[in-house]
């Protein structure tokens, strides 16, 4: 008979902590959010740094001359953006004219077909439609918003990176060193893992971010749009928000094609290019550069992003699909919870059949984890046999129960003279 059973404490207290963290992660955002963005720079930067100091052979000046690279970089990026969005900016009251008037044009139109009004058409359009072409400007003025938000934290999350970089070798030994000998090994190999994950996942972005900025550009110049980088390159760097951020920046120009522009098919064109890019993109760019790296499939991702959305906002939605290929690593190495990882892996399809062969076993059960030993089967027949023994001993007091008292006996007796 089994001597484990399942523990309501246990569970009891595990949901209990998991909410507390939850609840601390959701109210510390401000907090968390550049110590994260700091471990992933840091684990992203580590090869860089550690190629730097094999020359100068110290490792704070490798840090500071590797900040230093990446700052002039995204600095001469932001700078860019800078002045261009600055022209855009100032001729934003007229592309917006111009919008409406194309659109009221464009209504008026298909409403004459179907036998409206100008008058019904433009009160349609001031009530409905508008409303709905312009929903997406909200979304994105609070995810710039969130944006600066971040690049205010800029400084602190520099600072978390230049901390994690100098100590990172006492980090990773004090992580291993909470494992047993047994399992130094593994846990070691884990934190490898998830240190390329995140270096891979990471690099690979700015690959595809670079590979779409060129091709969005290209195309936009090719169709006769203004300002193509900076139309490109925003769709490219927005593009680091999976599902949602290549719609978005294909939103964009489509609307300045749509107000600048006195043809069809440039904004017809427009939306053909960004509809082929994000194809390619999805189906052939980032499942080479990224996805082998990260391993997720579409649903756990979609969900971490709703989850990040809900707990970091814009930073959330950057940081889901990172932290969770390390989630899904740190699972796959507890033997209970590697179901978990395999609902989480882009295995699943294939593999799905596993969960009824070799994870159709105890051990493999997330239920092992609040399990604890059954002393109930084993106490009470404990105590009956120290009732018997106990009634044995009343009715027969020369019967010793105790071993020890026996030996103390016979050493006793052994020692005691020889009476004649």
């Amino acid at each position: 008979m089994s001597n484990v059973q399942f523990s309501i404490q246990k569970l009891a207290y595990a949901l209990i902590c998991l909410c507390i963290a939850l609840y601390v992660l959701y109210i510390g955002s401000g907090f968390f959010v550049p110590i994260t963005f700091g471990v992933l720079f840091a684990f992203m930067l580590k090869p860089v740094c550690d190629r730097i100091e094999d020359v100068v052979r110290s490792r704070v000046l490798a840090i500071l001359l590797t900040l230093l690279i990446v700052g002039l970089l995204i600095g001469s990026i932001f700078s860019f953006f800078f002045i261009r969005v600055s022209a855009v900016v100032n001729e934003a009251d007229n592309i917006v004219l111009n919008l409406q008037d194309t659109i009221t044009e464009v209504l008026n139109r298909c409403g004459a077909w179907f036998g409206m009004t100008s008058r019904e058409t433009t009160r349609y359009f001031d009530e409905n439609f508008m409303n709905s072409v312009l929903e997406p400007f909200p979304i994105l003025t609070s995810g710039l918003t969130a944006s600066g938000y971040v690049i205010g934290n800029f400084l602190l999350t520099i600072l978390y990176t230049f901390f994690f970089l100098l100590y990172r070798s006492a980090f990773k030994n004090f992580l291993i060193g909470q494992f047993g000998d047994a399992s130094q090994a593994e846990g070691e190999h884990t934190i490898k893992e998830i240190q390329h994950v995140a270096t891979d996942y990471l690099s690979g972005m700015l690959i595809v971010m670079l590979v779409l900025g060129v091709l969005n550009s290209l195309g936009l110049w090719i169709i006769g749009i203004q300002y193509p980088l900076v139309w490109g390159f925003l769709g490219a760097l927005l593009a680091i928000i999976p599902y949602v951020g290549t719609t978005l920046g294909g939103l964009l120009p489509l609307l300045y094609a749509i107000a600048t522009t006195t043809t069809l098919w440039q904004p017809a064109a427009v939306v053909v290019l960004y509809t082929s890019v994000q194809f390619v993109e999805g189906n052939m760019i980032t499942p080479k550069i990224v996805g082998n790296s990260v391993k997720i499939n579409a649903l756990a991702a979609i969900i971490a992003l709703i989850l990040g959305a809900a707990f970091w906002g814009l930073a959330g939605l950057v940081l889901a699909i990172p932290l969770l290929a390390m989630l899904r690593i740190i699972l796959d190495h507890i033997k209970p919870l590697k179901p978990i990882a395999l609902l989480l892996s882009d295995d699943l399809y294939d593999h799905s059949d596993i969960f009824l062969t070799e994870f159709h076993k105890p051990e493999y059960r997330v239920t092992s984890l609040f399990n604890k030993k059954n002393y109930i089967l084993t106490q009470p027949r404990l105590a009956k046999s120290r009732k018997v023994v106990n009634k044995v001993s009343k009715a027969n007091p020369e019967v010793i129960t105790d071993p020890k008292a026996k030996k103390r006996d016979s050493n006793t007796s052994s020692k005691e003279p020889l009476v004649p």
